[in-house]
């Protein structure tokens, strides 16, 4: 099937040298060309981005003839089957949306969607079709070791699985914090969310805008029974799940899985590291790649985890969203509910948008 890609810098076809050198390999392949070249049944025919440079670079590296600066145009020749849309996000929300008029089915989205929450529900309303197929760039909860530990967290085995905490640093809300909402939605297993509660930094205003991308100091997510997700600025890049009888964590981004419970002998748990193999699981952005490959071609479970990755994609927008209007509301308990329908976030840091 025929796959383009949007937007071809570090996400679209160039992994930083950085995540090369110090991410494990749970990460590769990890921009989006790369992953669609190494995807049986898919066929990288098409790039775009307005940078001619880039676009000649990403082109002579992939083999790729057919090169465009405008994704309207590309998408007057022929829509793909797929498209990884790795732009940066103001402008995402309709390049997305005419995609899908022309005729893509299958979106590998970087994060966030988009700015506002006018741009969420028109694009919710795509996402909600049953022949649409969506993945994002958030692809930890793709990786099999994350999939390991909240397994594991959630077998009952250790009691119930009380909460979740993303440890991400002094994280921006739109730059890094949609990696630390998936996760905790991926631990949530599809529960509910009650209310969202978060402190940030600095927020510069522009009306109903949000002109910069600010730190969360603190966030909460409260979940329908009790279970409970938190992001913190602890150093790392750590995904903690405690239970009653014992804690999980997936360590330095995905090298290494810890574990700890007391005994009967010693009420202190000791931390353990968990041997762990992926085997031949499908990492990185590959595997969200293989999943839409998988929908497209008619597979009913592919289908039904896409489904509720869907589900996930919205309200993850919807709680990044929620934290500001916490924030603004002194810090108090909000539902989705309460989200001011008019607010739109750039997400600018110094002259660079996320």
């Amino acid at each position: 099937m025929d796959a383009a890609v949007i937007g071809c810098g570090r996400m679209g076809a160039f992994t930083s040298e950085g995540v090369r050198k110090f991410a494990p390999e749970c990460w590769f392949p990890l921009a989006h060309a790369e992953a669609i070249e190494a995807a049986d049944g898919l066929d990288l025919v098409a790039l775009c981005d307005p940078n001619e440079e880039g676009l000649a670079r990403a082109a002579e590296r992939y083999g790729v003839a057919r090169t465009y600066p405008d994704h309207r145009a590309l998408l007057a020749d022929g829509a793909p089957a797929l498209a990884g849309i790795a732009t940066r996000t103001i402008g995402r929300a309709d390049i997305i949306s005419d995609c899908f008029d022309a005729g893509v089915r299958a979106f590998h989205i970087e994060k966030p969607i988009c700015n506002s929450v006018a741009e969420l529900r028109r694009l919710e309303e795509i996402f909600a079709r049953d022949d649409v197929f969506v993945t994002l760039g958030a692809v930890r909860r793709h990786f099999a070791i994350y999939r390991d530990a909240v397994t594991r967290a959630s077998s009952g085995d250790y009691g119930q699985l009380l909460e979740a905490r993303v440890d991400m640093g002094p994280g921006a809300l739109f730059w890094a914090h949609p990696h630390s909402v998936d996760l905790i939605l991926l631990a949530a297993a599809g529960r509910e969310v009650q209310s969202v509660q978060a402190r940030l930094g600095e927020v510069e205003r522009d009306g109903d805008t949000i002109v910069n991308d600010p730190a969360i100091l603190a966030a909460s997510v409260w979940f329908e029974d009790g279970f409970a997700g938190h992001i913190s600025r602890a150093h790392g890049i750590d995904f903690h799940l405690s239970c009653e009888r014992a804690r999980f964590a997936v360590m330095n981004d995905g090298h290494s899985l810890a574990f700890a419970a007391a005994d009967d002998a010693n009420p202190y748990p000791a931390t353990q590291q968990v041997e762990f193999d992926a085997g031949n699981a499908a990492q990185g952005a590959l595997a969200p790649m293989l999943q839409l490959t998988a929908c497209l071609e008619g597979d009913a479970a592919a289908r039904a985890a896409n489904t509720a990755l869907k589900r996930d994609i919205v309200r993850g927008q919807e709680v990044l969203f929620a934290f500001v209007q916490s924030h603004l509301d002194g810090g108090a308990p909000v539902a989705l509910a309460d989200i001011d329908p008019a607010m739109t976030i750039l997400g600018r840091t110094g002259q660079f948008y996320a």
